[in-house]
């Protein structure tokens, strides 16, 4: 029989008043004080004063996160109401048993026995013969040769060990499979794994994993949302975005990992998300990539910008914005308008500027898609045309040209 190490402790009410009431003996010699304070007050939450003592406060000093003085109160409130068992998440029960003076949940009961009866029915809540269960994921990502991938996970051990089988489809037909085997330590509202993989005969070091959770107990969760760092199967480093989607049944998993259809919930938020550096050692800044050599080019940028665009209709807008020479962020200078998202590359050997912005405020546009020869970043250049593309404030696709008038930024 294995300890069942919940991410939510629970307890008993027998064991919750002894908890409730130790609090507030600790909250009373800590700041000299006879009489607990009003719920509110004790507690930490709504109309309560925050110069004077309160439970919130302290618990804040121990651990690095926010507390809620009203979930506190509500666990109180259930067990007056007569809840039988009370569960407090993982933050509050670490940073509660630690103001306290317990290192852990064992030292706690320890120190507090009660009745054979009592202590049964509060162990009978950390030790189960559920501690092994096995949940079962779909794994999803995009993957080598810019495709979306699927594969098998498998958490197992109370959510401490996990297996990915990555699963590669062959041109004729075959599947070819690649395993990792991992670790699983949660540090508060995150998962991370550490994993390995089989090469060769041999576990060597393979991937890192970060997924949030926040703070339910994993058993409850139907998708993770994280983060990979790896090597891909051309021995390329990548990372980037995984979602795991839970399974009813072992079954149920084997059969949706071979099915080779994609759900479009994730592949419209997996697409794309990938980042591959090539196994290159470069010797000059100039071979750190295939863009390198236009990087005088993309120095050239920084300065302020006028854009004109000029609409088939005859309506016209202007767009004033400037790069900054430091660290190339794009800061939009018209009044009234902010940028939602932007970003800036070179296309066809530095030939070309596209510029992608959304926006939110009072402009024409929702979203547009700019691009211009580069010839306007010469000296005696001072106002050239591109062409532009988007979305207008109602919704409607619009294209047209545009003009630019650029002032090089003084480095």
């Amino acid at each position: 029989m294995k300890k069942q190490e919940f991410f939510s402790l629970p307890f008993t009410a027998a064991y919750f008043e002894i908890l409730i009431a130790q609090l507030k003996e600790t909250f009373k010699k800590k700041h000299g004080i006879k009489e607990i304070p009003k719920s509110m007050q004790f507690y930490g939450y709504g109309n309560y004063d925050p110069e004077k003592p309160n439970l919130k406060e302290d618990l804040e000093h121990i651990g690095s996160d926010f507390i809620n003085g009203k979930y506190l109160y509500d666990k109180v409130r259930d067990f007056r109401k007569g809840k039988p068992i009370i569960k407090i998440n993982q933050y509050y029960k670490s940073v509660l048993l630690l103001y306290l003076g317990y290192d852990s949940v064992d030292s706690f009961l320890d120190e507090n026995r009660l009745e054979e009866s009592k202590e049964k029915k509060q162990l009978a809540l950390l030790y189960d013969e559920q501690a092994n269960k096995t949940f079962y994921y779909i794994n999803y990502y995009y993957g080598e040769d810019d495709v979306i991938l699927k594969g098998e996970t498998i958490i197992s051990n109370n959510w401490k060990k996990i297996k990915h089988t990555y699963v590669y489809p062959q041109e004729d037909g075959t599947n070819k499979e690649h395993y990792n085997f991992g670790n699983i330590v949660r540090r508060e509202d995150t998962l991370h794994i550490n994993s390995k993989t089989l090469l060769d005969g041999k576990l060597v070091e393979g991937a890192s994993e970060i997924y949030y959770i926040g703070h339910t107990d994993p058993s409850n969760v139907r998708y993770l949302i994280g983060t990979y760092c790896t090597f891909d199967i051309y021995t390329n480093t990548v990372a980037g975005q995984s979602i795991l989607e839970r399974c009813d049944s072992k079954e149920d998993m084997e059969e949706r990992s071979k099915n080779p259809t994609i759900p479009p919930y994730i592949a419209m938020e997996v697409r794309s998300k990938r980042i591959v550096n090539k196994s290159i050692v470069p010797k000059h800044f100039l071979e750190i990539s295939e863009a390198s050599p236009y990087a005088s080019i993309y120095e050239s940028l920084a300065g302020s910008y006028m854009l004109t665009f000029y609409f088939p209709n005859g309506f016209e807008e202007k767009l004033y914005f400037k790069i900054l020479p430091t660290n190339y962020r794009m800061i939009v200078q018209t009044e009234n308008v902010y940028f939602e998202k932007d970003n800036l590359d070179l296309l066809n050997k530095g030939s070309v500027v596209h510029f992608s912005f959304n926006f939110a405020g009072i402009i024409a546009f929702d979203h547009v898609d700019i691009y211009f020869k580069t010839y306007f970043l010469k000296d005696d250049s001072e106002r050239h045309d591109g062409v532009f593309s988007g979305i207008d404030n109602e919704n409607r696709l619009v294209n047209g040209s545009v003009s630019i008038d650029f002032t090089k930024s003084e480095h």
